[in-house]
């Protein structure tokens, strides 16, 4: 009895090991307010990843973009990556004001966009403020909107996006 404990303790810490770096294969998701504590800490840039449920696009790009280890690790060696619902319910605080989701969640629909999404991953076209998903929004360490990249983003652009703002 003695000799399968001793066995099962002896390779324990290899499963461990082995869901903890499991683990690390992908974008070192953090939430938004972790970012900002953490950007203002170390002073590092935030990347938030505005995304939506049943979005062929967002699904597409998390599946071929942000699965893809060099953008994994552009993306964990230089930002805070925060991933949000760009429906979400939750109520944001962005420069002082705080930014909800108009659809309330009583009315059981959640269909409607938040404030915050609406604010930050804006970009013009044609003159026009528009907002899409999926769309990568990039912030100083104090929290200030710097860049918008909206629309699916193949790996290659958004690599060139990444890089040519690291400079």
């Amino acid at each position: 009895m003695k000799n399968i404990i001793l066995i099962i303790l002896a390779i324990a810490p290899v499963f461990v090991s082995a869901q903890v770096q499991q683990s690390n294969n992908g974008i070192n998701w953090v939430s938004l307010e972790e970012a900002k504590i953490l950007a203002k800490k170390y002073n590092e840039n935030i990347l938030i990843f505005f995304y939506k449920k049943n979005c062929p696009y967002c699904d597409k790009m998390k599946k071929e973009t942000l699965s893809d280890p060099t953008v994994i690790d552009i993306i964990n060696r230089n930002f805070f990556a925060v991933n949000i619902d760009s429906r979400t319910k939750d109520t944001i605080i962005y420069n002082g004001k705080a930014y909800g989701n108009q659809q309330p969640a009583s009315s059981g629909r959640y269909d409607w966009r938040h404030d915050f999404y609406a604010e930050v991953a804006a970009y013009n076209k044609n003159g026009t403020a528009q907002s899409t998903t999926p769309t990568i929004v990039l912030f100083d360490s104090k929290f200030n909107k710097t860049t918008t990249m909206p629309g699916n983003q193949p790996k290659e652009l958004l690599l060139r996006n990444l890089k040519k703002i690291l400079k």
